[in-house]
């Protein structure tokens, strides 16, 4: 896996996705990139013992707690083009009802339907969850593939609509923090759960693999904040979708 830094901070991406992947994939993984960096930059500032002298974890619970860093850094990098909960008609091969887009935007000139999804994975284990990553990464590629049609109708002036796929994954070790436990969280170990989750996820959705894994390995001082468990690392697993050529096409 590579190594990045930004904002001070330390993460780890591998890319599954073919090379020469067009435009709009490389603008769409530098949205995942940056969105994913500045969100943990956003989360050490709920973190910051010194300054407030409280620690709370946005990664921690549920997805829609996950909101309180993904959308001030989606707005920031969008220029304030996006919308939360957008209703939307969608189609699969049984039936057609009304949902909801947990995100629209528009970044570098395309269009963007986001859908996320939040899970735990034992950094200890060999075995991926089941209900907690594998079922939560089918229903989100079932939740994009129903809005294709709805997608088509955009009148927004863009290159293409671009549905992307975040699955949020919070890696833990149910132990007491200890320096032992922070080290041993390393490149290799952070390589080992990148290899088992595209392995599991892909044997599960053979032509819904993942194209993108970047983990952020969480500074020690903010592991150190909750003693009864080791939350070491925050995860995105990306899907990311060739344009769809809507109505508002320029």
């Amino acid at each position: 896996m590579e190594l990045k830094r930004k904002y001070g901070l330390s993460f780890y991406e591998l890319e599954t996705a073919p090379e020469n992947s067009g435009e709009a994939y490389t603008i769409a993984r530098e949205l995942v990139e940056n969105l994913f960096f500045l969100m943990s930059k956003l989360s050490t500032k709920l973190c910051d013992t010194q300054q407030y002298e409280f620690c709370l974890l946005p990664y921690t619970f549920t997805e829609r707690r996950l909101d309180s860093v993904l959308l001030p850094a989606l707005s920031k990098l969008c220029d304030s083009l996006v919308l939360t909960e957008l209703p939307a008609n969608r189609k699969t091969k049984d039936k057609t009802y009304i949902g909801r887009i947990d995100y629209w935007c528009i970044y570098k000139g395309y269009s963007f339907i986001i859908e996320l999804k939040q899970s735990y994975d034992n950094a200890n284990t060999d075995n991926t969850r089941r209900e907690e990553i594998l079922d939560q990464w089918n229903t989100m590629i079932q939740q994009l593939n129903s809005v294709k049609t709805e997608a088509s109708k955009y009148e927004e002036k863009t290159n293409g609509v671009i549905r992307l796929g975040l699955h949020m994954i919070t890696s833990y070790n149910p132990e007491t923090p200890s320096p032992e436990i922070i080290n041993g969280y390393n490149k290799r170990k952070i390589e080992s759960i990148a290899n088992r989750l595209y392995y599991h996820i892909g044997k599960k959705t053979p032509l819904r693999k993942p194209d993108l894994f970047i983990c952020w390995r969480i500074p020690s001082y903010i592991v150190e904040q909750d003693g009864d468990c080791s939350y070491l690392g925050l995860w995105t697993i990306a899907k990311i979708y060739s344009p769809i050529q809507h109505k508002g096409l320029r």
